[in-house]
């Protein structure tokens, strides 16, 4: 900028590993003792910083320019050989042009910790959900969600909240449920904004219900939790999923697994929006006493923690009206930045835990897909089997 180099702000994600090693070894032979940038940076900036000669040019995607002139959410895409350093000014129409989503929610305390011991912050977190919106859309916005908040990151005081709070976010929708026209109005989101008004408000984990706004009576997708006891092997989580699936699939329904983020697996089946909640419930219930009786050493149907030693709970009242299950996508409030993370049937494996993908390593995952696990998802809806009903 007339002539002079100016500070923008970090780029912290898009990177795998072997880009990393890349880098560093284009980037060490530049390093430098002093500061290329013409003005003064603040202590925030100079952290950690190891200054470089500024010859080399990177592609960066980046969902905003924030009010003091920085890039917000930034991630890498690649280094640029055909573009000289010298011709890089800022490109005012970069947001739009790659399609990133935009949003007008300003943050405050950007770099506030959610979870300390990973380096996640506020920031960091809309960094992420940035990356992923396009693929977990779909599963939040026009349902009525209930939210986990933590304003004060994972080792704070927690809140489990399905109506709205005192200043609430106006991106963040207040709507009524028409069975209780009297009580307090639900929370919902419509777009990118109510995405971000939701990072801004803590909410570290997003559990929407199986129906949306448009359709409350309608559930359009159903979902069984595999919750393991003490003493259960990851390679007996994965079996009953794949039991789960079998049954699904000979009902005539396709079926969709995901981590938990937790400590099991999440079968989902996409459904036509036809079939009422009971119906639903019921076909869920009876998926889960089918297994119980068939192997009742391996599997139980009924919450019961005493009896949960050593088998697995198959948690069937995901599916009832009100009632949520964490979303495709959404992070976890524990110990690890985990995220609830769609995968591929054949990816299920020892390799790949309930609580492997994470906030830090989803970035290197999508980048390396060739596409989404849960691609075509509504598409393969249908209808829930009469005789279920």
């Amino acid at each position: 900028e007339d002539g002079k180099l100016r500070h923008v702000g970090r780029v912290g994600t898009g990177y795998t590993a072997e880009v990393a090693e890349m880098l560093l070894g284009r980037l060490t032979p530049l390093e430098s003792k002093e500061s290329p940038f013409s003005e003064k940076l603040t202590a925030l900036a100079r952290r950690d910083l190891h200054f470089v000669r500024p010859e080399l040019v990177a592609e960066v995607e980046f969902r905003a320019w924030s009010a003091d002139g920085n890039l917000r959410h930034a991630s890498f895409r690649g280094l640029r050989e055909d573009k000289p350093a010298g011709e890089i000014e800022r490109e005012e129409k970069a947001v739009s042009e790659q399609g990133t989503p935009q949003s007008k929610i300003k943050f405050t305390h950007p770099d506030r910790l959610y979870w300390p011991d990973n380096g996640v912050t506020k920031e960091g977190l809309a960094d992420y959900y940035t990356r992923v919106w396009r693929y977990m859309a779909p599963f939040v916005v026009n349902r009525p969600l209930a939210l986990l908040r933590c304003p004060e990151g994972i080792d704070g005081q927690r809140f489990f909240q399905k109506h709205a709070w005192r200043g609430v976010n106006k991106a963040i929708e207040q709507i009524r449920d028409p069975k209780d026209k009297a009580g307090e109005p639900l929370i919902r989101i419509t777009d990118f904004d109510g995405m971000m008004a939701l990072v801004q408000s803590a909410a570290l984990e997003i559990h929407p219900w199986g129906a949306t706004t448009a359709n409350w009576e309608k559930p359009d997708m159903i979902t069984m939790d595999i919750d393991p006891g003490e003493d259960v092997s990851w390679q007996e989580v994965i079996d009953s999923a794949l039991e789960l699936k079998r049954r699904f699939e000979d009902a005539g329904l396709a079926a969709f697994v995901k981590t938990s983020g937790g400590k099991g697996l999440h079968v989902v089946a996409p459904l036509k929006p036809e079939a009422g909640w009971p119906a639903l419930k019921a076909f869920a219930k009876a998926m889960a006493d089918d297994m119980a009786m068939a192997e009742p050493e391996k599997y139980l149907s009924v919450a019961t923690k005493a009896k949960r030693q050593g088998r697995i709970f198959l948690d069937y009242l995901r599916n009832g009206r009100g009632n949520t299950a964490v979303a495709p996508y959404s992070t976890r409030a524990r110990p690890g930045a985990s995220i609830s993370a769609p995968i591929e049937w054949g990816e299920l494996s020892g390799k790949i835990g309930p609580a492997y993908f994470t906030v830090n390593n989803i970035e290197a995952r999508l980048s390396n897909l060739k596409k989404d696990p849960w691609d075509g998802f509504f598409a393969a809806a249908r209808p829930l089997p009469k005789k279920a009903r």
